[in-house]
């Protein structure tokens, strides 16, 4: 037979490791592959620890923001798995009895980065995500919170981009970030869809060199309030709470109170 991860290609087989490896660095268990259905799968005494199929196999679970296409134009593998739920080996008989446990699911936004994911949380027997983040090497880039239809009521950005910027993205030109850049900016976004910026973590001074991407300020080096530069948090811990902020995405964990929020019946 031949081997299921070949007939993904060395593309996916690269995105799959990408996935896997931070969760199963240190976890048991052992890899099993299946070719129909196509799927790649990580088990522990009867126990689903995670697995990597495409998408389209749970396809409820597929939205807008987190199908991501290929180079091909297929949709890219999306891996589960299941920090809180104890899922049986069984349901690999039977994929969409996953629907019925609390998960989370990455895809992958490039297929050379697998570490660069959007990855979402389920509650059990609902496929409208509780949240939804952006991540690059677990470092949270973007955070969207959810209303119980999925509508996306609110966006958070980290990352260096000038304070009047209304593109809800990293700025691409360090070069140019004005005076006082900020490092969070948070969205309000309307039924309509309209973004409004509403409250910024911002630096105290202005680069005198355009700063490294990767950089992460500390938190004295900032100032919490509007985006007209009144103060209104004396802390990140006060701003973050304010905001409703997820620094270190725990959501995607089953951490939030919110993740067990009732779902759609399946």
């Amino acid at each position: 037979m031949k081997s299921l991860l070949s007939s993904f290609g060395a593309i996916a087989v690269g995105v799959f490791l990408s996935l896997s490896s931070p969760l199963h660095a240190t976890a048991p268990g052992r890899w099993i592959e299946s070719s129909n259905p196509p799927y790649v799968a990580r088990v522990s005494d009867g126990t689903l620890l995670s697995i990597q199929l495409q998408p389209m196999r749970l396809k409820l679970d597929m939205n807008a923001h987190n199908s991501v296409r290929s180079e091909t134009d297929d949709f890219k593998p999306a891996r589960y798995s299941f920090p809180r739920a104890h899922v049986p080996q069984a349901v690999l008989h039977r994929l969409t009895d996953i629907y019925r446990y609390e998960r989370r699911r990455d895809v992958p936004i490039v297929s050379s980065g697998g570490n660069w994911v959007i990855a979402e949380y389920f509650p059990a027997r609902s496929h409208i995500p509780v949240a939804r983040f952006q991540l690059l090497g677990g470092r949270v880039q973007r955070q969207e919170r959810l209303d119980s239809t999925g509508r996306t009521t609110q966006i958070v950005v980290i990352g260096w981009a000038r304070v009047a910027a209304s593109a809800d993205e990293e700025a691409s030109d360090l070069t140019a970030l004005g005076e006082r850049p900020a490092w969070i900016r948070v969205f309000r976004v309307s039924p309509s869809g309209a973004k409004t910026l509403v409250a910024v973590a911002r630096r105290k001074r202005s680069f005198t060199a355009p700063p490294d991407p990767d950089h992460v300020p500390q938190d004295d080096d900032l100032t919490f309030g509007s985006p007209k530069g009144m103060p209104e948090w004396r802390s990140m811990a006060e701003f973050v709470a304010a905001q409703e902020i997820d620094l270190d995405a725990a959501t995607l964990s089953g951490k939030s109170g919110t993740a067990q929020r009732a779902g759609s019946r399946v």
